[in-house]
């Protein structure tokens, strides 16, 4: 027995199909049973929740706002049932993500502890890459989920999770600048900078910055590796423009520390979980884009 009330489900049914006649066919109910339900409800609600039409029916802005919680309910319901499934070690299946350097050790390792912890039966196909390379993967079917910075707003990608950016430098724990609360650009002109090559999309945002500012950057290394950058910031001394969301596992005691921009500069590209806006996710897909939409709700930001 579903938790959401049949007169729910009814609602929400109308609105889809825009008339009672074509809601009550497919819920195999009689169009007059069915009205009484809609009925029923505007006078518990005290509320008009759809406009009758010559041809059909129309949400008011009360029913707009019902219908809208009502989907967020069956949508909470699905995801229950999910993980109720995956509880049982009834889910079986295979997904394929796409991911950043980044990020990868980080979300692979949450989702390998989350699928042991359930014993849950998932092959997964993980794909590091860029952006560009990555969506197409994903436009082209051979990738299910993917997380990218600054994917580009394109007809056939959806968007289920975005992060917003916050943009700064990170230097090692024991360098002159590690202090500080904030940063402006202009106080890092004596040192020496690791930067990004084209390969990365923060480096075109970020020589955009820096030419409005003005300031060029002394650098000796240019890379396409996240993982490098850091490294070369934890053991040598280097500065790099990253976001809080490439260095939030490396910010400890002995590690580097990253300081948030103090002026408008490089604002950052965007994190966002994409799937196939046309395409219908397995089970076992809707259940780690599950996961992967949490585990982005825990990031300190981009």
């Amino acid at each position: 027995m579903p938790l959401i009330a049949s007169a729910a489900i009814l609602l929400n049914a109308v609105a889809k199909a825009g008339s009672i006649r074509g809601a009550a066919a497919k819920q195999n109910i009689s169009p007059s049973a069915l009205n009484r339900q809609i009925l029923n409800l505007e006078e518990e609600y005290g509320a008009q929740l759809f406009e009758r039409l010559p041809r059909g029916v129309r949400l008011t802005a009360a029913g707009e706002v019902l219908v809208a919680d009502v989907r967020r309910w069956l949508q909470d319901q699905e995801k229950s049932r999910r993980h109720l499934a995956e509880l049982k070690g009834d889910i079986k299946g295979h997904t394929s993500i796409g991911l950043m350097e980044s990020l990868s050790e980080y979300m692979v390792s949450r989702l390998m502890t989350a699928m042991r912890e359930r014993r849950s039966l998932i092959s997964l196909d993980i794909v590091v890459g860029g952006t560009e390379t990555l969506l197409d993967r994903l436009l082209a079917g051979g990738l299910d989920l993917v997380i990218c910075y600054a994917a580009p707003s394109l007809p056939d990608l959806a968007v289920i999770k975005m992060v917003e950016p916050r943009p700064g430098i990170i230097v090692g724990r024991d360098h002159p600048l590690a202090n500080n609360k904030s940063i402006r650009i202009s106080d890092c002109s004596d040192y020496s900078f690791v930067m990004p090559d084209a390969s990365l999309s923060l480096r075109e945002k970020l020589d955009k910055s820096l030419e409005r500012l003005k300031f060029t950057p002394r650098h000796i290394v240019t890379t396409n590796s996240i993982k490098v950058m850091k490294m070369l910031v934890r053991d040598h001394g280097q500065i790099a423009v990253l976001g809080m969301a490439d260095t939030f596992l490396d910010i400890d005691p002995g590690g580097i520390v990253h300081i948030p921009f103090a002026d408008k500069i490089h604002p950052g590209s965007q994190l966002s979980l994409i799937a196939q806006r046309h395409a219908r996710m397995s089970p076992v897909t809707a259940l780690i884009a599950d996961r992967l939409k949490d585990m982005l709700g825990e990031l300190p930001g981009v």
